[in-house]
């Protein structure tokens, strides 16, 4: 009987390695900054992101965009109510939905760590045309997971 050795990756050339390794990367070292300049946990940098990217989402809409369960969702929306860096906004509609906007301060805290951030991770990029290209190609390489994920 003849047994064919098992398929090798070669972690050192294996993209989808990699990239995991980056992740943790940049999530470490993320988590660092936030936590420096505005005193917050992981969970609560993101809802506050995505409420800075877009004005009025709600806890559902950041659960959506950010690879967090409602559950962690709720819990950073209600720390970061009571620490004042967002507000909700009851719906007229549906008073289980609210709207999130950041507080003067919690606009403060963000302006802190993007800059922060910006300044030190898109400076790690050689220029705005590479950083494009990389930003391309991570977005692509998303779509395809996402497509390869949700099949059955």
């Amino acid at each position: 009987m003849n047994k064919s050795a098992p398929t090798r990756i070669g972690l050192d050339n294996f993209w989808a390695y990699q990239v995991v390794v980056l992740a943790d990367q940049v999530s470490r070292y993320t988590l660092d900054v936030v936590r420096t300049e505005a005193n917050l946990n992981q969970s609560q940098w993101r809802v506050l992101a995505a409420v800075a990217d877009k004005r009025g989402r709600s806890a559902a809409d950041v659960t959506a965009v950010t690879p967090m369960d409602k559950t962690i969702v709720s819990r950073a929306v209600a720390s970061l109510i009571k620490d004042g860096l967002i507000k909700r906004t009851p719906s007229a509609e549906d008073k289980r939905r609210g709207a999130l906007e950041m507080t003067e301060l919690g606009a403060e805290r963000y302006a802190l760590i993007s800059a922060k951030l910006a300044e030190t991770l898109n400076a790690s990029m050689l220029d705005g045309e590479s950083t494009a290209e990389f930003n391309a190609a991570v977005k692509h390489f998303r779509r395809y997971m996402s497509d390869l994920s949700s099949k059955p």
